[in-house]
């Protein structure tokens, strides 16, 4: 592997390294959402980014608070969950795109 391509892993592993350890609990109470929502979508974003093979990444869910009816906590969690798997997912394909001979 050449120095650019080195470069190139190694920024995307702390990339996501830091997305893995960001907490988003904060930015959207700030934003107007209800603090059970915003818990729920930290829990479901640290959980898709695990399923997707994150690093540092951790599976969490609140599963008393998710089964709730009518639970914002889970109205958050499946959308934090959806949202960073999407994420990691693209990021994989965008790093294998860039980096073809590293699956070979």
């Amino acid at each position: 592997m050449h120095g650019g391509k080195w470069q190139a892993v190694f920024l995307a592993v702390i990339a996501m390294a830091l997305a893995a350890c960001t907490s988003t609990t904060e930015g959207l109470i700030e934003r107007g959402y209800p603090p059970a929502y915003s818990e729920g979508y930290d829990h479901g974003c640290a959980s898709g980014k695990a399923t997707s093979g994150g690093l540092f990444a951790e599976a969490q869910k609140d599963e008393s608070r998710y089964e709730a009816s009518d639970s914002v906590y889970a109205q958050g969690w499946d959308a934090g969950y959806a949202k960073c798997l999407a994420d990691m997912r693209a990021m994989v394909i965008d790093a294998r795109t860039r980096n073809p001979s590293r699956d070979k």
